[in-house]
């Protein structure tokens, strides 16, 4: 194994051939891995749906679809990092920026329009966080618990990961 992700009631693993295994609640086919699906460098597991990221730059989505979160955006390409949030999806491109779809219903794919420079993502709960280049976080989407209130002056993250609720870093030196 390579990579491993855990959905909320799934997990995918990624395999060094490049194929991916899932096992786990199948209630909405998350565990379902589409035949012939190859060439697998990144995975990532939301509520109820999972993402591939393929070496060609390429995602593929499946599992859950009730909020379009498997619907992968027509054109989106040059991808290079990946993360499925609870009924979110989202794709950071290789010029740093981020691309996002699937619910909406608290802004979570409302990607900040300045936002570039991105070298990290992750999708939590209602609400959505990137990493930039410069060491800073920005957070958008749901902040019912101050999970998107990022720290004044907070600088060298080199790490970032979202909850439900909540938002998490790691900062240069405390790894």
């Amino acid at each position: 194994m390579v990579g491993i992700s855990a959905g909320n009631t799934h997990s995918l693993a990624l395999k060094k051939d490049g194929t991916v295994v899932a096992w786990g609640w199948n209630s909405s086919k998350q565990c379902d891995v589409p035949t012939g699906l190859t060439d697998v460098v990144g995975i990532s597991g939301g509520r109820h749906h999972s993402l591939a990221l393929k070496k060609d730059g390429t995602v593929v989505a499946w599992g859950g679809k009730s909020s379009n979160q498997r619907n992968v955006p027509t054109g989106l390409t040059d991808v290079v990092g990946i993360s499925a949030g609870r009924y979110q999806s989202l794709a950071l491109k290789k010029n740093g920026t981020v691309v996002a779809w699937g619910d909406n219903s608290s802004n979570q794919c409302d990607v900040p329009t300045s936002l570039k420079d991105v070298v990290g993502i992750f999708g939590g709960g209602s609400h959505s966080l990137a990493l930039k280049k410069n060491g800073t976080v920005v957070a958008w989407g749901s902040n019912n618990y101050q999970q998107c209130d990022v720290p004044t002056g907070l600088t060298d993250v080199v790490g970032i990961s979202a909850g439900g609720w909540h938002s998490l870093v790691v900062k240069k030196g405390q790894q």
